[in-house]
């Protein structure tokens, strides 16, 4: 009897250790970055491949559909909230609210969300807006990708002899007839060409005797500095482990040098934003590009100069979870620093929040390879 118990309380272990990996590969609220728009009509769907699930609020999670189990194994392209905001007070718990209905779906189908998956809210935003119109929309839409059918070549049915050798039988007069016809457009070629040589000849000889001994001066052109190429796909590392967070070249200081050399300020400029303080927030796509920027501040003028050099950045390095590079979200803090007389950032935070483990801003050699 002892020796069945003791081998029933070894088999919970085992299968406890078994299913903690698979649940620490949940996502979690915190980790995700999501879009927000707004209307005001109701949601229009976007494609035909989709599923619908009902949003929920509070923590037993959405209820399944026939639909959305079946597109377990496919690649999710893009998941929309969609939420409906006709009074006061439904603007005023939408973050609580929606945080609920995200932690719902992550909780029945942590599935869906997969490294190259847009998120997405969109408010049906209008106040005294009819209510039984919008409620029909609410809810989570789910789009996938179907995967397509191999195309099968048809094999092509061979052409019979007889229509081959007509074909060749023709072909064969046409060059004899072209034969014929080359020698006398060679010939009109070649005096076109002749009289052509002959006014060039003519116009050199003027310019030599009009041209001074001056040598042209060479004019000088700055070479624009390229910006790192991206990828189409999520690059995937061999380490399964490998991470890093989102992160500028050089790091945080790569970071302020590149605001420092962006941003130069004159002596009025510096005065005018020694006390102004700048919002930024970066949204980056699987490969470091910058997908949308949102620049929010006091001063309109630091604001602009600001917008100008978060165009001009380079690609930034993505983040990457386990050893896949995710979209992420930056944000940092602008402000006058005295003793480098320039705009310098602070408080640069990145979701998904890095571990410890995590924090050091590898290059993409470092962590795919060289190409």
């Amino acid at each position: 009897m002892l020796n069945k118990k003791i081998m029933r309380a070894l088999l919970v272990i085992l299968v406890f250790i078994i299913c903690l990996p698979i649940a620490s590969q949940n996502p979690t609220f915190d980790e995700l970055v999501i879009e927000a728009d707004s209307i005001t009509s109701a949601y229009k769907v976007t494609g035909k491949d989709f599923a619908f699930i009902k949003s929920k609020r509070g923590s037993e999670g959405v209820t399944k559909t026939f639909k959305a189990d079946s597109i377990l194994a496919l690649p999710i392209t893009d998941i929309v909230l969609v939420f409906s905001e006709l009074n006061t007070n439904s603007i005023n718990n939408r973050l609580e609210a929606n945080q609920e209905r995200w932690e719902n779906l992550i909780k029945t189908y942590p599935q869906f969300f997969q490294p190259a998956t847009n998120l997405k809210e969109m408010c049906q935003c209008k106040i005294g807006g009819d209510t039984a119109i919008y409620k029909k929309g609410q809810g989570f839409y789910v789009y996938f990708e179907v995967e397509k059918p191999k195309v099968v070549e048809k094999k092509v049915e061979e052409k019979k002899v007889v229509q081959k050798e007509e074909v060749a039988v023709e072909k064969s007069k046409d060059k004899k007839e072209k034969n014929k016809e080359e020698p006398v457009k060679e010939k009109k070629v070649k005096e076109k060409k002749e009289k052509e040589v002959e006014k060039i000849e003519e116009k050199t000889t003027k310019n030599e005797k009009t041209e001074t001994k001056e040598e042209p001066v060479a004019e000088v052109v700055k070479e624009v500095p390229t910006k790192r190429a991206g990828y189409a796909k999520p690059k995937r590392s061999k380490d399964t482990k490998a991470c890093r967070p989102a992160c500028y070249e050089g790091g945080d200081e790569g970071l302020a040098t590149f605001f420092k050399e962006s941003l130069v300020l004159t002596k009025k400029q510096r005065k005018q934003f020694k006390s102004s303080i700048c919002n930024v927030k970066l949204q980056l796509n699987f490969d470091g590009t910058i997908k949308k920027s949102f620049i929010t501040g006091e001063d309109a003028e630091l604001n602009k100069l600001i917008q100008g050099s978060v165009n001009a950045m380079n690609t930034w390095y993505p983040a990457v979870k386990s050893g896949v590079s995710v979209k992420s979200e930056v944000k940092m803090v602008l402000k006058y620093d005295k003793e480098s007389k320039s705009i310098k950032p602070s408080e640069v935070s990145a979701i998904p929040r890095p571990a410890p483990k995590c924090m050091e801003c590898k290059t993409d050699a470092e962590i795919f390879g060289a190409e």
